[in-house]
Order: C-alpha cells, then sequence, then structure tokens
C-alpha cells in the first residue's frame, strides 16, 4: 500500500445510512446531526464514550473513519467494527480497530485510516475519553478514499484564515472584534492521470461542486494524522487542466468546517 501520497474523499456514506445512538439519555442531541454539514450543530451523548452505529443499507466501501469537532483529549481512544449485519459485529466482524484516535486539541478530530478497503453494511463508531462527563461531535465521516498516482506539487501548505474584524477611528483609534479561525489547505496535483481526471477531479466538481465536503489526507503515514487532515468545502480553483499530453494538473482548496 503507497502510505506516501495524499488521499481524497468526496463521498460520505454515513450521510444517507441509519445512525443510532448507542448511549442515549434524555439530554441526548439528535444523532442526525452528524449527518448536518454545519458542524456547531453537535451531537451529544451523556458519559464518557460518544457511541455510535450506522446501517449503510448495503455494503460500501470505506478507507477512512472520521469524527471532526469531538471534544475529546489526545488520550481519547478510538473504537471501530464493521460486519454484514449488526448481529455479526460482536461475534463475525470484517474489520476491528481499537486504538488511539489521533486527537488533537487544535484540530478536535478522531481520525482512523483502514489500512486496506473494508467493505461492510453496518459500521460501530466509538470515541471515549474518561475525562469527559458529555462527549460531542460534529459530524460523522465514513468515506472511501482515492490514493493520488502523484503526490502535491512543491509549495502546498495549510494555514489558517482569520475572521477577525478590525477597523480604524477618526481619531486614529483601531477596533478589533475577534473571529473564529478555520483552516485552509491549497495544494496543487500536478501528474494526474487521465483516470483521475475523468474519475477524480471531475467527478469531486460535479458531486461536491462548492458546497459539499471533501476529507483531505496529505500526509497518511504523519504520526499526527490530525495536523495534515483537512475536512470542509472545496473552493472553485478553476478546473482541470492538460499541462501537457496525457498529464492534466488541478488545484485544490479546502476551506475546514469548523463552526
Amino acid at each position: 500500500m503507497d502510505n506516501l501520497t495524499a488521499r481524497v474523499g468526496w463521498i460520505n456514506h454515513a450521510d444517507t445510512a441509519t445512525l443510532t445512538a448507542l448511549h442515549p439519555g434524555p439530554d441526548t442531541l439528535g444523532v442526525e446531526r452528524l449527518q448536518i454539514k454545519h458542524v456547531a450543530r453537535y451531537h451529544e451523548q451523556a458519559g464518557p464514550e460518544l457511541a455510535v452505529r450506522a446501517d449503510l443499507h448495503a455494503g460500501k466501501p470505506v478507507d477512512a473513519v472520521v469524527l471532526p469537532l469531538v471534544n475529546a483529549g489526545p488520550a481519547a481512544t478510538l473504537r471501530v467494527r464493521a460486519a454484514a449485519t449488526a448481529a455479526e459485529l460482536a461475534t463475525a466482524p470484517l474489520y476491528t480497530y481499537a486504538g488511539p484516535g489521533h486527537v488533537d486539541d487544535a484540530h478536535n478530530y478522531a481520525i482512523h485510516l483502514l489500512p486496506a478497503t473494508v467493505t461492510a453494511r453496518v459500521w460501530e463508531v466509538a470515541v471515549t475519553d474518561p475525562d469527559r462527563e458529555v462527549s460531542r461531535a460534529g459530524r460523522l465521516v465514513l468515506a472511501p478514499l482515492h490514493r493520488f498516482a502523484f503526490n502535491f506539487k512543491a509549495n502546498w501548505g495549510v494555514r489558517w484564515e482569520d475572521l477577525s474584524e478590525e477597523r480604524d477611528g477618526a481619531g486614529g483609534q483601531m477596533y478589533s472584534r475577534a473571529g473564529p479561525r478555520r483552516r485552509v489547505l491549497s495544494a496543487e496535483f500536478g501528474e494526474m492521470t487521465r483516470r483521475e481526471r475523468d474519475e477524480v477531479a471531475l467527478e469531486i466538481e460535479r458531486l461536491a461542486g462548492k458546497t459539499g465536503d471533501i476529507l483531505m489526507v496529505a500526509r497518511p503515514n504523519a504520526p499526527n494524522l490530525a495536523h495534515y487532515t483537512v475536512w470542509g468545502k472545496p473552493v472553485d480553483t478553476g478546473g482541470v487542466n492538460e499541462s501537457r499530453l496525457g498529464i492534466f494538473t488541478k488545484t485544490f482548496q479546502i476551506k475546514e468546517r469548523r463552526f
């Protein structure tokens, strides 16, 4: 498996799944909030663990499991199980994982990249932090990922966009209103194959447009995946260009959904 080249996902099977909260309580906010793009509308469960079961209604391929904007800390653990039916999650799972959630205080993603694509109908995802009395997440992502044949061109990067406002008064005073901050990933793929042009770059433009979601993993082998993973909406970057015969280029820019 190639762990060096970036991966991108633009289909989220969780959005069409039937979700079930495994630790519901009187104060539980609706689990359907995990299917809303506005991640500030959190789903909450009482206790130190947020656990969700997703029935995809058919076997579908998944390469990445992500819970964006969890309130867990770096010591949190992630559990993932997949099976053909809910009954088989415990008795005959197709895939299991229990280990670090790769949660980072600055980014608050719980992330797991599967070592190989798993096709299953029912998925169970749980993030646990014993220091939390209420567990929270803003989204659930169960996505197939494309591994690019060639990685970014040089000078790709991630920055924090600061939405604070500043204005100058007539007397020379400066007034500031603090705003939220979000990451923006900008990268150019300089050597895409014809297949990647047709089945990846143009499909992202067709299906996600400027309002859908993209999950970009810039360094799949990074020890801190959250630093190199951005989930958010794509920005229109001008289509796909044929830089030379049979070689195509595409610039991606992704604005993180954080509020």
